[in-house]
């Protein structure tokens, strides 16, 4: 498929589907739809929303894009290129399933893929079934500077990895979901889990926060510690044999230091004073939609697709499993 231009289409007009205000300039574009409206290869065609009043809102940034509040009627009047599913996730099921009934060429899901790995699987063999590429929009996996970051520790940059901690906020399958990608973009599959609820940490009744131990498939162990609701410290820290990766403020920034002699005892090691660092704020969304634009045009392989969602999902529910057995050890 290579067009000069594509028709994208947002479905679910809410905070990362469309509402732009959210966002300052650091970060802008924050939205599928300002993403697309933004990238020279894609021409936002339709906003989709049941509620119209979430439609109304959208008119401000996007005057002129043809609205609905029907995605059936959407995908037969405009027929779209790229599709974003940006409902809730208990949504994302029967918008993805309905886009590829409808053979929508690349179908772009919010994270989590689903509440259900059942669902998961049947959404994945749809769009295979379809020819329907699917991605999942854990935003930070297209990034740039964190797939570059993530290459060097996977190519034994810090040496073996062998310890890690890790930070969210704001429950398992919403923040949590993002920082579990990441790790598994660094380090590998994971192999167990052992985890805890924080009930203290927690905002959401319906998606608590967890606090535990993720072991990985490569030997290296990582805390999983939760902060209570918008902490705005999310990221994580890994120590290799050879250094120290710290990847935070939001995952924006990659901090190295390397493991050196120390200077007062003979014998022991400590982190180098100087820093490498890297990073600033910018839009992650971006980098998303210029990846499947390029996946499009055939000049890229494309990542974090349905299956990768897939497991990020089952190590979710993995977690979930540990912390209802009030911690039990629980393989992935």
């Amino acid at each position: 498929m290579t067009k000069k231009i594509y028709k994208a289409a947002v479905i679910g007009c809410g905070n990362i589907g469309a509402s732009v205000g959210n966002y300052n300039k650091a970060v802008q574009p924050g939205t599928h739809a300002g993403a697309y409206q933004l990238n020279k290869k894609t021409k936002l065609a339709a906003l989709v929303d049941v509620d119209e009043t979430q439609l109304e809102k959208t008119k401000k940034y996007f005057p002129g894009v043809p609205q609905y509040t029907d995605a059936k009627k959407m995908h037969r009047e405009v027929k779209p290129d790229i599709v974003s599913i940006a409902t809730p996730t208990k949504y994302h099921y029967e918008s993805v399933m309905r886009a590829a009934k409808y053979k929508t060429p690349i179908i772009l899901c919010e994270k989590p893929i689903s509440d259900d790995t059942r669902k998961a699987k049947k959404m994945i063999a749809a769009c295979k079934k379809s020819g329907s590429k699917l991605f999942i929009n854990h935003m930070r996996h297209f990034d740039p500077l964190l797939l570059k970051w993530a290459k060097r520790v996977r190519d034994g940059y810090i040496g073996e990895v062998y310890q890690g901690n890790a930070f969210y906020y704001n429950g398992l399958y919403n923040n949590g979901t993002h920082l579990l990608d990441m790790l598994r973009l660094f380090l590998g599959e994971p192999d167990w889990v052992s985890a805890r609820y924080n009930k203290k940490t927690s905002n959401n009744p319906k998606d608590l926060n967890v606090d535990g131990w993720l072991a990985f498939k490569n030997g290296a162990m990582v805390s999983l510690q939760s902060l209570s609701q918008n902490y705005g410290f999310f990221g994580f820290r890994i120590f290799g044999e050879t250094g120290m990766v710290n990847v935070r403020n939001l995952c924006f920034e990659v901090e190295y230091r390397k493991k050196i002699n120390n200077k007062n005892y003979k014998g022991f090691y400590e982190l180098d004073k100087r820093i490498k660092k890297e990073g600033k704020n910018r839009s992650y969304i971006k980098s998303v939609i210029d990846h499947v634009v390029s996946c499009a045009d055939g000049k890229k392989e494309a990542i974090s697709v349905g299956q990768d969602g897939l497991a990020v999902l089952n190590t979710l529910a993995a977690i979930k499993k540990s912390a209802e057995a009030d911690g039990k050890k629980i393989k992935i």
